[in-house]
């Protein structure tokens, strides 16, 4: 048996014995109940748990007992989204799912099995894009009905549809977290157990939210999303990308022990195969090479944006992370609220701060300052799960912002929006966060005269599940400039 997980598209075309065995114990757990810690539901759970929602999607009937670790801070409601504990709790998570099945697996029909990943992003592959073939037909081989395709997503999705800003991008950040947290590849500093906290990094917000937002349906809803068995191959590629970004010369990793013994407040914990076995708990620095959650890959170069083993700095390298400073360098005056129409918002920028900043933004002689400059989106708030925002930046008065795709600075996906802004959840209604890397956009708008060191105009563009009915409220925008020397 091979001990590496494999690109799905690289097992066979349409039923092969992987996404078959997949198939065949993925609908056996979903007959177990909820109950019992191994069972499909149970496991889409641990990802994102809402009692009346489940009842009202009939995934759980009115009145039915709820297992009381999915409701007393043990097993539900777990995911770690806009942290540094975002990558570290979704690969355990990776590990604890793939062993149940797999054990199903060798139940079932006495093979052994690994969790594929969905490689998305490989560019010499031409049907990269597309679902796997297995996870849109409608039957089995036998003619049984398709438990892969068994809970919704976007109405005869067969392909993901980008509407933008979906990237690798993620992968040419050099600093896991930078200063505070406030900027970096794997999210924002937190030495306690936050569903959704403040600061996404630059993996999570693209590619990760952009395919739960491509996919829609469950996928869509961070309260739903684990039940979709397309959810495990795409963080399985998501994992594999943190894997060969930590295997890549000139990437820092994170050595603070509040990440690595962390949370502070709450553990982590995993079930494991049988029935209704204890959990096993851990942290972070378990699921690092050699620890209990760990699992290697075939492939860190295909569709990763980097070559392992090769130096890859494809931004100039800032110095240690612990150098570098982040500083606010202007911001908006009051909230901003976008329903069915594009709404722009004003940042007065401190002049010297800008125009230092420009001036240094494209230094790349050892020794000197270099910056780089965010547009830092604060308290995001919605009450739709994963809602479509374009920002631009200094788009012209009555411009369409369609045809003004050089100003576009980020195409966000507001994956978990629900959730972060419930008012008695245990984020208490405080929203998302985004940083947008504005360097290179600064730079051409100011070789072509149309960057003003005193102003910057943002443009927040409506996409799909923004209306009047369900506005998106964003409570502060700023500009933030990155500094350190070229090392």
């Amino acid at each position: 048996m091979t001990t590496f997980r494999q690109d799905v598209a690289t097992l066979g075309s349409g039923w092969n014995k992987t996404l078959l065995n997949y198939a065949l114990a993925m609908r056996a757990l979903d007959e177990q109940p909820i109950e019992d810690r191994n069972s499909w539901k149970f496991l889409g759970a641990m990802h994102g748990f809402h009692p009346q929602l489940w009842v009202n999607e009939r995934l759980i009937k009115t009145g039915a007992p709820i297992p009381v670790d999915l409701t007393n801070n043990t097993f539900g409601n777990q995911c770690q989204h806009g942290s540094w504990y975002f990558v570290s709790w979704h690969r355990a998570y990776l590990f604890a799912f793939e062993s149940i099945v797999a054990a199903k697996v060798k139940e079932l029909t006495g093979d052994d099995w690994l969790l594929p990943y969905w490689n998305y992003l490989n560019s010499n592959n031409p049907k990269a894009l597309y679902l796997p073939d297995a996870f849109v037909a409608k039957t089995l081989p036998d003619g049984s009905p398709n438990p892969l395709c068994k809970y919704p997503r976007r109405p005869g999705i067969t392909k993901l549809q980008p509407h933008g800003g979906f990237s690798l991008e993620a992968m040419d950040e050099n600093d896991f977290t930078v200063g505070n947290g406030t900027l970096g590849f794997g999210g924002g500093i937190t030495g306690d157990f936050v569903q959704f906290d403040g600061i996404a990094g630059e993996l999570e917000v693209n590619p990760h939210n952009t395919v739960h937002g491509l996919v829609g349906g469950y996928m869509g809803n961070a309260l739903l999303a684990g039940l979709d068995p397309i959810f495990w191959l795409h963080h399985c590629n998501i994992d594999r990308l943190w894997e060969a970004w930590m295997n890549t010369p000139g990437k820092t990793m994170v050595k603070d022990p509040r990440w690595s013994n962390g949370p502070a407040d709450r553990s982590f914990i995993m079930p494991v195969p049988g029935d209704n076995a204890p959990g096993v708990t851990f942290t972070s620095k378990d699921t690092l090479k050699g620890g209990k959650f760990y699992r290697p890959y075939d492939d860190l170069v295909s569709g990763t944006g980097v070559t392992p083993g090769a130096i890859a700095v494809a931004r100039v390298n800032m110095g240690s992370p612990t150098q570098q400073t982040v500083l606010p360098i202007g911001a908006n005056t009051t909230a901003v609220k976008v329903g069915g129409a594009s709404v722009d918002t004003h940042i007065d920028l401190e002049p010297t701060a800008a125009a230092k900043s420009i001036a240094t933004m494209g230094a790349n002689t050892l020794g000197k300052e270099v910056a780089r400059l965010y547009l830092s989106l604060e308290s995001v708030r919605g009450s739709a799960p994963s809602p479509l925002l374009d920002v631009y930046v200094n788009l012209p008065d009555g411009a369409d912002p369609a045809l003004n795709a050089d100003r576009l600075a980020g195409s966000l996906t507001l994956f978990g929006l629900n959730v972060a802004s419930q008012t008695d959840g245990h984020h208490a209604g405080t929203g998302l966060g985004y940083t947008i890397d504005i360097t290179d956009l600064a730079q051409r708008l100011t070789d072509a005269g149309d960057f003003d060191p005193n102003h910057l105009r943002v443009t927040l563009v409506p996409g799909e599940q923004i209306s009047d009915e369900e506005p998106v409220t964003v409570e502060r925008i700023s500009v933030l400039k990155r500094s350190g020397v070229v090392s």
